[in-house]
């Protein structure tokens, strides 16, 4: 594995993690708001 795609799948890592999170606040968010 060259160092290119080993940059390119820590990005796309990232970038994954970051839509998760993203969408793992939006849920809570959503639950609290509709609990109060």
């Amino acid at each position: 594995m060259t160092p290119e795609q080993r940059k390119n799948n820590r990005r796309m890592g990232l970038t994954l993690a970051s839509i998760a999170l993203l969408f793992f606040v939006g849920f809570i968010v959503r639950m609290v708001w509709i609990g109060h």
